[in-house]
């Protein structure tokens, strides 16, 4: 598992941001395409603080990189004192479909990523999935 965070996206305006984008293509190849799983478009940051930036950790291959960081997003978040019921991810069940590691202008690692997750509409992500039925 490797600690990352999903980078915000601004809407068009720019006033309020979200964590990605659903996509809008077809991706027939994805078994349970507008059915199960909707695709979604989103940059992973690898640095969580500002101050502490460690970029790309020595010694993995961008693929197992990309992975951690999707094992680490479907992680749900940690329950309250006293809570009975276990929330789930924030995100849905995410999965990798492609990725491409990418520098922005500060210099920062970044990983550009097209996921497939469980949720059709989801409040983290702009847009809802595609249905089946076109």
């Amino acid at each position: 598992m490797i600690e990352c965070k999903l980078r915000d996206m601004p809407d068009t305006k720019g006033s309020e941001v979200k964590k990605g984008r659903y996509h809008g293509s077809n991706f027939w190849d994805v078994e349970g395409f507008a059915k199960r799983v909707w695709m979604v478009g989103a940059y992973i940051d690898l640095c969580i603080d500002d101050e502490e930036c460690v970029g790309i950790p020595p010694a993995k291959t961008h693929k197992e990189i990309a992975e951690g960081c999707i094992e680490y997003l479907n992680q749900p978040p940690e329950r309250k004192k006293y809570e009975k019921k276990q929330h789930d991810s924030p995100y849905g069940k995410l999965s990798l479909y492609q990725y491409t590691f990418k520098k922005d202008p500060n210099g920062r690692d970044y990983i550009q990523v097209i996921l497939s997750t469980t949720d059709r509409k989801n409040k983290n992500f702009w847009g809802k999935g595609k249905s089946d039925k076109f």
